[in-house]
């Protein structure tokens, strides 16, 4: 399988927020996308620590917080959708 390049590591600490969501954008919700992010924080220890400091301001713990940020978008997108269909627009 080709692995596709990381994206680029931004340091604002409001910006790890971005990194997840183009991970999600690009590896949908599956085993890849953990797999590259667990990659990325192995690679580099700043975008380490940059994750932990981002988990501390945002209430997640280190250990599940990307994943936790995560699901919250699907949970919103999925909510999205459902309010959506549920004023009779349907796709």
């Amino acid at each position: 399988m080709h692995q596709a390049s990381a994206p680029k590591v931004k340091r604002d600490m409001d910006e790890i927020s971005d990194v997840l969501r183009e991970l999600l954008d690009r590896y949908s919700n599956t085993p890849e996308l953990d797999q590259e992010f667990e990659r990325m924080l192995r690679q580099d220890e700043e975008f380490e620590k940059d994750y932990a400091v981002w988990c501390e301001e945002n209430g997640y713990t280190v250990k599940d917080g990307y994943r936790d940020f995560i699901n919250e978008i699907i949970e919103s997108q999925d909510s999205y959708w459902d309010n959506y269909q549920e004023f009779g627009n349907n796709i």
